[in-house]
């Protein structure tokens, strides 16, 4: 959680660094925003590597090397002074590091310690993006008292500084180098086998008899289908609105600091969201996750209708709802990429559906702007994040973690 909370709130503390840096350099909206499309674009391209690392040489080395290139990529931004350089530093550097330290490595570890409770794992893991959030009011204050030069700098050894012993402490790859074993495996050990029921979806059949291969993987519909869910309501979606929600609520009349603390609510309530998201271990990782898209897509509608800052009950409708769906239903989309995906060795696997996240997070910052550009308002590009999130329930409803649990 620990980790998460530093890495992850060193990407999504990127909206409140966004309009100093509009401010100080005056750049077009839609090019500053792709400092954020990169930094997602390179998480994305290194997912698969990370998979690999995690394979061939164990979690506690990649997450380390990732930890170091976050660090660096985020003091190296403090020095930046043109677009092309954060491009480089918050882009490429941090992008990499985060990969590398992240969701990618940490869910092939915890696949391997969690099968009966994997939901409550997830859960507990994903309070720690939304703790990056609850960050927004102090690295306000950083940029405040500091300049946002500083502020980089010392995100960036804060990273460092706490999370690589943890990584070396803590972290291990399966639980027999503990002297323990898989959450479930016991029971599963002392019961016996149930009869094969012939009525299940033969696809399901055989994906059961046979581990999952990097090259199979793409002769199965169900890895297509998780790819599209990530795309949309994780990639497009979630990164439109969390690059330039900050921003939005500057040119709707608030103050940064007020912005910043409205939005810290989001980050409590993505942690509340994310504890309740175990209970996608009882009535099913489908609903819990329709239920998830469906608030958050009344959120994004209240901020549609902010106009201004004269009814602030819509900014605290979408803090507090947005924050709580996606933290509902984002550990609950990696439990059932774990449920699904089965065999020793499928971190590149896992690394491919994580790249087709980054790709729509890659997209949706620089979209977001893009329109914005186009329009003068974000009210179409809000619009596009409530459309991804009901394709990413179709997809996973289709793609049927429930048959596999």
């Amino acid at each position: 959680m620990v980790s998460y909370t530093l890495g992850y709130g060193a990407r999504y503390s990127f909206a409140v660094f966004f309009p100093v840096l509009l401010v100080d350099f005056h750049w077009p909206r839609d090019a500053t925003a792709a400092i954020l499309s990169m930094h997602l674009l390179t998480y994305g391209l290194t997912a698969p590597l990370a998979g690999y690392l995690v394979d061939r040489t164990g979690p506690r080395f990649t997450m380390i090397l990732g930890a170091s290139l976050l660090s660096l990529g985020l003091a190296v931004s403090g020095w930046a002074d043109r677009l092309w350089h954060f491009y480089m530093a918050f882009g490429f550097l941090a992008g990499m590091g985060l990969c590398l330290m992240g969701a990618v490595p940490f869910t092939t570890v915890l696949k391997n310690w969690f099968e009966r409770r994997r939901g409550l794992a997830f859960s507990l893991l994903f309070l720690g993006v939304g703790g990056g959030f609850i960050f927004y009011p102090a690295i306000a204050w950083l940029i405040q008292k500091f300049g946002w030069e500083k502020a980089f700098v010392i995100e960036g050894a804060m990273v460092a500084g706490c999370t690589i012993p943890l990584f070396l402490l803590i972290i291990r790859y399966h639980p027999s180098e503990k002297g323990l074993e898989k959450d479930g495996q016991k029971e599963e050990k002392e019961e016996a086998p149930p009869a094969m029921d012939t009525r299940r979806d033969p696809a399901v059949l055989r994906e059961h008899s046979n581990d999952w291969t990097f090259p199979r993987a793409f002769g199965h519909i169900r890895f297509w289908l998780l790819a599209l869910c990530t795309f949309c309501i994780w990639g497009v979606g979630e990164h439109i609105l969390s690059a330039h929600h900050f921003a939005y609520a500057i040119d709707c009349g608030y103050s940064q600091m007020h912005a910043s603390t409205v939005l810290s609510l989001f980050g409590i309530m993505r942690c509340l969201g994310a504890l309740c998201g175990s209970i996608s271990d009882r009535i099913g990782r489908e609903l819990t996750i329709t239920i998830g898209a469906s608030l958050a897509t009344s959120a994004t509608g209240a901020l549609i209708l902010m106009m201004d800052g004269a009814q602030p009950w819509k900014f605290y409708y979408y803090a507090v709802v947005q924050g709580f769906a996606m933290g509902l239903y984002t550990p609950t989309i990696a439990s059932s990429v774990a449920d699904i995906i089965r065999g020793p060795k499928v971190g590149w696997i896992f690394g491919l559906i994580w790249f087709s996240f980054a790709m729509g997070g890659t997209v949706g910052p620089w979209l977001g702007g893009w329109l914005f550009e186009i329009h003068g308002n974000y009210r179409l590009a809000f619009f596009l994040a409530m459309a991804m999130n009901i394709v990413a329930v179709a997809a996973i409803w289709i793609a049927a973690p429930r048959k596999y649990r």
